[in-house]
């Protein structure tokens, strides 16, 4: 991780703005927004932060799948939203794409209810940091 990017996050981060932080550390990585947050915690404790490891994108497409197989939309689109760091709508289209991809049945509107509880937790979620 280049060096000045550690010192801007990190500066972030210590003039009260972790959530700038945490979002530019994304921007820069790719982390995930619980990587991230643990990233920028351990920068300003004076830590080094451990480079985000790249998603292994078949070990997702194969996690997905068996969360598709058992009926788990929700969770797919979870922890797709999590792994990649997209939005939910690029993170339900992205499941959709997988399970038409694979022959699984993938009810695009049966799940909006879900998405919307999942929107309300992210934002939940995003209030607490």
């Amino acid at each position: 991780m280049d060096h000045s990017f550690e010192d801007e996050v990190k500066e972030l981060a210590a003039s009260g703005n972790k959530i700038e932080a945490i979002k530019r550390f994304r921007e820069e990585t790719g982390a995930g927004l619980a990587e991230a947050k643990a990233a920028i915690e351990a920068l300003v404790a004076g830590e080094t932060a451990a480079s985000p490891a790249a998603t292994n994108s078949s070990d997702l497409t194969d996690e997905v799948i068996r969360l598709l197989e058992r009926n788990e939309k929700i969770a797919a689109v979870k922890l797709y939203c999590e792994q990649e760091g997209t939005g939910l709508k690029e993170a339900k289209e992205a499941v959709e794409a997988i399970a038409e991809q694979h022959g699984l049945a993938s009810a695009s509107g049966a799940g909006c209810f879900g998405i919307v509880l999942l929107l309300l937790s992210a934002t939940s979620l995003a209030w607490l940091l």
